[in-house]
């Protein structure tokens, strides 16, 4: 936010604000692929040289299901047109809640 806020003075009526997050020097949308490049810079700079900037988005994914979140939150966070769509492709960090759940129902099924 700082930088946009000194690019809005320097600019003045030049800048538009259009509530992006990653705006360009005038407030437009951010070219994706700057980003990308910046990103692939830093990740060679680390060692990383196949690291892809999509990867963070399934980095994100990953930690937030093996952390016990819904699978309808992270889809929700991913903008997924469905969950079966979340579950199509990282379902396979799941196989511990199938056992969870079955043990859930056991127990529900014990007590009555």
């Amino acid at each position: 936010m700082g930088n946009q806020l000194l690019h809005r003075s320097e600019f003045g009526t030049t800048y538009q604000e259009n509530g992006y997050v990653f705006p360009d020097l005038l407030g437009e949308p951010l070219n994706p692929m700057k980003l990308t490049r910046a990103f692939q810079s830093l990740a060679k700079q680390q060692g990383a040289q196949k690291a892809k900037l999509h990867d963070l988005r399934h980095f994100h994914a990953t930690v937030l299901l093996q952390n016990g979140e819904s699978i309808l939150l992270v889809a929700k966070r991913l903008g997924h047109p469905s969950v079966s769509a979340t579950g199509d492709v990282y379902g396979h960090l799941l196989p511990g809640r199938q056992q969870e759940a079955a043990d859930a129902f056991a127990k529900v099924m014990g007590d009555a």
